[in-house]
């Protein structure tokens, strides 16, 4: 298997689309794993890994009680993309691995007592056991103009972030270029947040 610096050395010039066909066909077959939201850039992401494998392995990371619209949205989304292998977290995620760390994602929910926003994070160590490379795609923090590295060593894992750099715009593009659409929700009149240093944060949740 290859270590971390030899894969960023090899993958250093490969586009996102080249970087994960790389990933699932040669450098991790069948031991590749993929996280997502229904947010742009993870539908982004699972159009990319439709058109490689769509066998590939998909764990969807989201808050408790999706919306009726997000079932429907995402039962669409995995028809239109083929996708044949998609999984949520398991019920039990228990404790990493003995030779491993601890493994998850973070999200944006929604507190049903008071509807305030609350960032959650969600184990994964169960559901990634299996798996050497794991592509991390929920995409639930905001765009940012310093990117994480793409490749990076987490615990016993290869941890990959295709979209690292990719803008708002490169995913619009994209989207539109796929004939892909934008979860019903995402679309909506934004709210104004109520306090000065939420802004930034989605106020939109599904």
């Amino acid at each position: 298997m290859l270590d971390v610096e030899e894969l960023r050395e090899r993958t250093r010039d490969m586009d996102a689309l080249a970087l994960l066909r790389f990933l699932i066909t040669e450098a991790f077959p069948r031991k590749t794993v993929a996280t997502c939201s229904l947010r742009g850039r993870s539908v982004v992401l699972l159009k990319m890994i439709s058109l490689i494998d769509p066998a590939t392995p998909i764990v969807f990371c989201h808050a408790p009680n999706l919306y009726p619209d997000s079932l429907e949205y995402r039962t669409k989304l995995v028809s239109q993309l083929g996708l044949r292998d998609i999984r949520g977290p398991a019920e039990d995620e228990g404790k990493p691995l003995p030779d491993d760390c601890s493994h998850g994602e973070g999200l944006w929910a929604v507190k049903a007592d008071d509807h305030t926003r609350v960032y959650d994070f969600v184990d994964l160590n169960r559901s990634l056991a299996d798996f050497d490379c794991w592509i991390s795609g929920v995409y639930h923090g905001p765009y940012t103009e310093t990117p994480k590295p793409r490749v990076i060593e987490e615990g016993r894992l290869i941890r990959i972030n295709p979209l690292a750099s990719w803008t708002q715009d490169q995913v619009r593009s994209f989207m539109k270029e796929h004939g892909l659409s934008y979860h019903p929700r995402s679309i909506l009149p934004p709210r104004e947040p109520a306090k000065e240093e939420s802004r930034g944060v989605p106020h939109h949740h599904y």
